[in-house]
């Protein structure tokens, strides 16, 4: 959990010292931790769409808290498209596999970043093909959507994202 990752998530309440995280352990108790984890909620089941039908979003207990993430962060002059992965060894159907990165295993990210700094600023989690019916190509679709909502500005790409279309 956080910046001191443990094979199980209660050894950060265990008494040995070489587990306990006290930052996490004297703010609340084990058993708060596991009821919050139960009950927060970002987004009302009830209202999801099943899969396999229209509109079903991959993402849809999270998307709110992407949705504020995305609004709150900062807007710069120089953007840049970047594919990221974040790694991860468990089980989801969102799981990519990409044999030539270092990160071979995890979830897929485009992002879009300050050239100069590489601070992220906005963000998509990769779900896998869509239903979208242009032809323009992934890395057009992927700027074009991460870039709708601002003002153009200097785009910086590396090869995926290049394309004709997208300089026009």
């Amino acid at each position: 959990m956080g910046l001191n990752p443990l094979p199980d998530m209660e050894l950060q309440w265990e008494s040995d010292t070489f587990y306990n995280n006290p930052e996490i352990s004297q703010v609340f108790t084990l058993t708060r931790f596991k009821k919050i984890m139960e009950n927060l909620h970002l987004n009302d089941n009830e209202m999801e769409r099943p899969r396999g039908s229209p509109g079903h979003d991959k993402l849809y207990k999270l998307r709110p808290m992407i949705t504020d993430l995305n609004e709150v962060f900062m807007n710069e002059m120089y953007d840049s498209s970047r594919q990221c992965m974040v790694k991860f060894k468990g089980r989801s159907n969102l799981k990519q596999y990409m044999p030539k990165k270092p990160i071979k295993r995890g979830f897929k990210i485009w992002a879009r970043c300050d050239a100069t700094t590489g601070y992220m600023y906005q963000f998509q989690i990769y779900t896998g093909k869509g239903d979208s019916a242009e032809n323009e190509g992934l890395g057009y679709n992927v700027v074009m959507s991460l870039c709708q909502d601002f003002p153009r500005n200097t785009l910086v790409a590396y090869n995926f994202f290049t394309s004709c279309n997208l300089m026009d």
